[in-house]
């Protein structure tokens, strides 16, 4: 064998000094620059977990959960609508639009108490009356309203709803 030297294949050989100064760790400076890029990745990671949990626990969820017609001298509509989410929500109630098998009708000039808006605090419900219906609805037709939520945010959603009549 050769003196001073290391084998390391068959075709191969490197001196010994080469080898010896190649041992040793990362420079400093890059250790730092990793150990900032990890605190930074990490708290992104943390930023985005938090915001995008944050806005969706904020969202409004609205359920109509009875609804009911009266005719009468002055016919009514009443529906209640609970507030599901975690935050007070003000809204106001579009057109109305409840269809059966055979016909549809849009109820669009009526008024409803709590004119303009309406708030529903959390985890509560309001019984909404719209009154002033020119058309009749009839049991079991599937009703569509449109919601317009002015806070915590602002957005416009469909409510789906089945009226029930005596």
């Amino acid at each position: 064998m050769l003196k001073n030297k290391y084998h390391i294949c068959g075709a191969y050989t490197m001196p010994r000094g080469l080898l010896e100064k190649r041992r040793g760790a990362l420079p400093p400076i890059l250790t730092a620059l990793i150990t900032i890029a990890a605190i930074v990745s990490a708290a992104l990671v943390t930023w985005f977990m938090f915001t995008t949990t944050s806005s969706a626990v904020k969202q409004p969820v609205l359920q109509v959960t009875d609804a009911y017609y009266l005719p009468g001298p002055t016919p009514s509509l009443y529906m209640t609508i609970r507030n599901l989410g975690t935050s007070d929500v003000t809204l106001k109630l579009g057109q109305i639009t409840c269809s059966s098998d055979t016909s549809s009708i849009t109820i669009t000039n009526g008024t409803y108490s709590y004119s303009p808006s309406i708030r529903v605090p959390k985890g509560s419900t309001v019984v909404v009356r719209y009154y002033g219906i020119p058309s009749t609805p009839r049991d079991g037709d599937l009703c569509i309203v449109q919601v317009s939520i002015t806070a915590p945010v602002t957005a416009t959603i469909i409510e789906r709803f089945r009226i029930t009549t005596p």
